[in-house]
């Protein structure tokens, strides 16, 4: 089973990221195309809604 983060941008629009084994977090949000001061909301979750 894989896990996912969900970010919740300030602009109220998401980005579901599938989590990979080793990356940091900076890694992450450059793959996402976002960058951290967009963020309002993270959520770990088993199955994106």
């Amino acid at each position: 089973m894989y896990n996912f983060r969900v970010y919740t941008l300030r602009d109220g629009s998401k980005r579901i990221i599938k989590l990979k084994e080793g990356e940091s977090f900076k890694e992450e949000l450059q793959r996402a195309g976002i960058q951290e001061k967009q963020i309002f909301q993270m959520q770990l979750v088993e199955k994106p809604k």
